[in-house]
């Protein structure tokens, strides 16, 4: 009986380029001279050409990176093809929890397809809320709002994850629902050799953390009269994880993580100080049985909500909480065929975004009516002492919420290498279907107070009539948002097939991806090139280039708010009258979606990777091509009904040019081991929209920019492209005194960023010459060039048997430098800075 021995060199050797390069070559060496013998080496491994846009983060490296609050985005730092906000790491709100939102070579933050366990985690309900901004209004701010959580669903901490793969280009077939890139973790899996668990405590607050607040806002800041003024914090991160085998094929995790985040805010004219909340937290239960013949089935049922507690400024009973997150399980199958090996995956989870007001009506009373106090309305929200009539605003909007189900299944199939005609051939395919069942809902009707209260000793009641005060005050007027259900679900269908070809010295990687959703009602054909030249046979120097189609995923906020800003007016001639109402009016726009294209992405890309001793250099350039995005128009039917209508004229740009340099293998000293690897890159970005994420048309569409008249999207992308960054990362181990010393040195180049105002073009003739209409002129603000550290300590003391105490320090900013990053708004000229020195205290005990 033959025995087969099947070495699978898929991604996970690829912990970054160099060290992929003598796992390849090894591989590769014995896949040329494997022999259909008894003893059958069969080598798999991931195309050469489309391992130079990925990145592997292990475990290892995560648990020794400088970090804050360790989210997924968080591990994206040491990737120079990715870009973070400008107004990333606000020094004025140290206290947030949210993910960061990153950028792939100028494409939509929102448009990146996070995946966890082979599932999904991208927020396709309203991603691009807020345009992304982390200091913007929060949801809840308004009736209409449709419930947003950000561009993930789950806010899974890093300390969950036990590898994730990153693409930015030449990206797998096997991928799709994109036009950036693919962030693909996985979540620790049990250890079926011993019992064992780790508890961890991590901590930080505004004591260990240096501020650099702008003078203009500096009393404000200090009072915390802002929500995302932050100069009261306190986190605190705790996690848990115990892993127990049931037999030597079976075993289970189960881990629990929790982040806390307590924010001082204080109400100026209420002269009351609340506490914000932030709050995320995940119970992970996962287990693996190995089967006797080779195959593996693992089964995880994840609970993760996440939830913001705020408050509206200077209205009593005005908090709302905002909550997030949800719930998951998925089961999947690995099968060892005679032929090749198939993933099978089969997934159901459910997430939600509901805002939950302390109660459903808003009014603005009279506190004072000249100089006449209320009796009841005994707070302030307006006016000083000395004013005459001042008022007392109250309430909130009642309670709504967004929530969405997905079912997936799949399979992929990886066939073994096979030999025809003197050319190796190696075929992935595999098929996909995801369905999805997305609402909003208000759940009651909510109502707004219009104009002034009328002021009468006389006033008597009805029965419990909210805007009604005896003796003293009511409304006649009032806004009544009804009870709303909105629907909108779809079904997307998938199927890729990849074949990578290697004769001789050149590898050519052709793949093609097709997928249908009816959403859209649109057959979307994806096709994806790689290929990569091993120049002198002996893998020292190889060229690599590529051209793919990458399509976006589904936006369901287009389809849900339809409808949602619908209201009535409801008047009254007294108190004791009853309410009418008046017709149904649109607050806001309604969204037309019919025959509407879906956005791509097209990408080229190429590049050199050159072995200089001991070290792996490699130099690539990637362009990508937005086509077919949405932009937006306006119109009004006959019978006043507003829409926006979606067209496909919005478009991006992309030109990235990266430099890595690593060494293929750690370097070995008598009492140390040192780890290293520089990045740089140059970036140059253009968008139709530079505001939020469908605006491509409302935006004015002339602009003035560094001194010239021309189209919107003809500009530079305003966000997402610091156009020269670099960075140097230090690991450095030294054993016989249990320590790991990690360092990260940034280096990011001098940009601008720009403040807008509305000018007519008459005024600007020198510039504009014959147009005469109207322009937004954006005014630069420059920012300096800056270099930033970033530490990360990590004590490891044995205690007994295997029990170790860890304590930890992190410490960024090392320096404390005032980093001026961005500007409060694209109306002001304030400048934000970045944080400044923060310590991070943790400790763990596993054993």
């Amino acid at each position: 009986m033959k025995r087969k021995v099947y070495f699978i060199l898929a991604c996970s050797t690829l912990v970054n380029p160099a060290y992929a390069e003598e796992a390849i070559k090894k591989g590769l060496e014995d896949d040329h001279t494997q022999a259909l013998d008894e003893d059958t080496i069969i080598v798999r491994s991931t195309p050469t050409s489309q391992t130079t846009g990925t990145q592997m983060i292990t475990a290892d490296q995560i648990q020794r990176m400088p970090i804050r609050n360790g989210s997924i985005t968080e591990l994206l730092k040491n990737n120079p093809n990715v870009q973070f906000a400008n107004s990333s790491d606000n020094g004025n709100t140290p206290g947030e929890l949210q993910p960061e939102n990153v950028s792939f070579h100028g494409e939509k933050f929102y448009q990146n397809n996070f995946m966890i366990d082979g599932l999904s985690n991208n927020n396709t309900i309203n991603p691009g809320a807020n345009g992304g901004e982390l200091t913007a209004s929060p949801d809840g701010y308004s009736p209409t709002d449709l419930p947003a959580g950000g561009a993930q669903s789950f806010w899974i901490n890093s300390e969950l994850i036990e590898s994730a793969e990153v693409f930015d280009s030449n990206i797998s077939a096997k991928y799709g629902n994109f036009t950036g890139g693919v962030v693909d973790a996985k979540l620790k899996k049990p250890n079926l050799t011993k019992a064992g668990g780790r508890v961890s405590y991590r901590t930080t607050n505004d004591h260990l953390t240096q501020y650099h607040v702008n003078e203009s806002i500096q009393t404000d800041f200090d009072r915390a009269v802002n929500l995302y003024y932050q100069p009261e914090f306190n986190k605190q991160f705790y996690s848990l994880s115990l892993n127990q085998p049931l037999s030597e094929r079976l075993g289970i995790v189960f881990s629990y993580n929790r982040q806390q985040s307590d924010i001082g805010y204080f109400h100026p004219y209420l002269n009351k100080k609340d506490q914000q909340q932030r709050l995320s937290e995940t119970y992970l239960l996962k287990a693996m049985y190995l089967t006797d013949g080779g195959d593996t089935l693992n089964s995880t049922v994840m609970y993760s909500p996440h939830e913001s507690k705020y408050f509206k400024k200077d209205i009593q009973n005005g908090a709302y909480t905002n909550t997030g997150g949800g719930y998951r399980f998925n089961l999947d199958w690995e099968h060892v065929a005679s032929w090749g090996q198939v993933k099978s995956l089969i997934g159901y989870q459910y997430e939600q975004n509901d805002i939950q007001h302390e109660v459903d009506y808003y009014a603005n009373w009279y506190s004072k009516y000249l100089n006449q106090a209320s009796s009841v309305i005994d707070w302030n929200s307006t006016g000083s002492d000395t004013t005459a009539t001042r008022f007392g605003q109250y309430g909130g909007y009642g309670h709504y919420a967004t929530e969405k189900t997905t079912t997936t299944v799949k399979q992929d199939y990886e066939l073994h290498p096979i030999q025809w005609q003197g050319v190796t051939h190696q075929l992935d395919l595999g098929w996909e279907i995801n369905a999805y069942q997305a609402r909003y809902q208000r759940f009651n009707d909510v109502y707004m107070s219009r104009g002034s209260p009328t002021w009468s000793k006389s006033t008597a009641c009805q029965v419990a009539d909210p805007y009604c005060i005896a003796g003293e005050q009511y409304f006649k007027s009032r806004t009544r948002y009804p009870a709303r259900t909105v629907e909108g679900d779809y079904v997307n269908y998938a199927v890729y097939l990849q074949n990578s070809m290697l004769w001789k010295n050149l590898e050519v990687t052709p793949g093609l991806r097709l997928n249908y959703d009816d959403l859209l009602g649109n057959f979307n054909i994806s096709p994806r090139l790689a290929t990569s030249w091993d120049v002198f046979g002996n893998r020292h120097t190889r060229l690599f280039a590529g051209a793919n189609r990458y399509h976006a995923q589904g936006i369901l906020a287009y389809k849900l708010r339809q409808g949602i800003g619908e209201y009535s007016i409801e008047t009254r001639t007294d108190s004791m009258s009853a309410w009418k109402a008046g017709s149904a009016l649109q607050a806001s726009y309604d969204y037309n979606i019919s025959k509407l294209k879906t956005p791509y992405s097209d990408e080229l890309n190429f590049g050199l990777s050159q072995h200089l001793g001991q070290t792996v250099w490699t130099l690539k350039y990637v362009n990508r091509q937005g086509r077919d995005q949405f932009g937006r128009n306006s119109s009004v039917m006959s019978n006043g009904q507003k829409y926006y209508y979606l067209d496909n004229t919005g478009h991006t740009e992309g030109n990235t040019v990266s430099l890595t340099i690593e060494p293929i293998s750690p370097y070995e000293f008598k009492y140390a081991q040192l780890k290293w690897m520089f990045a740089a890159n140059y970036t140059k970005n253009k968008s139709s929209s530079q505001t939020y994420y469908d605006l491509s048309n409302t935006d004015q569409n002339m602009v003035i920019f560094k001194g010239k008249l021309m189209e919107k999207g003809d500009m530079e992308a305003l966000d997402f492209n610091t156009p020269w960054t670099a960075f140097f990362n230090l690991d450095l181990t030294i054993p016989k005194i249990h320590l790991d010393w990690s360092q990260r040195i940034g280096y990011t180049a001098g940009y601008r960023s720009y403040s807008t105002s509305t000018v007519n073009c008459v005024e600007y003739s020198s510039i504009c010459g014959n147009y005469d209409g109207n322009a937004t002129l954006y005014m630069p603000i420059k920012y300096k060039n800056y270099f930033s550290y970033d530490w990360h300590f990590n004590y490891r003391q044995p205690m007994f048997k295997d029990h170790v105490l860890d304590i930890t320090l992190d410490v960024m900013n090392v320096f404390n430098k005032a980093i001026a990053t961005d500007q409060l708004s694209t109306l002001s000229r304030t400048s934000v800075n970045k944080t400044g020195r923060q310590f991070w205290l943790g400790a763990a005990w596993s054993w």
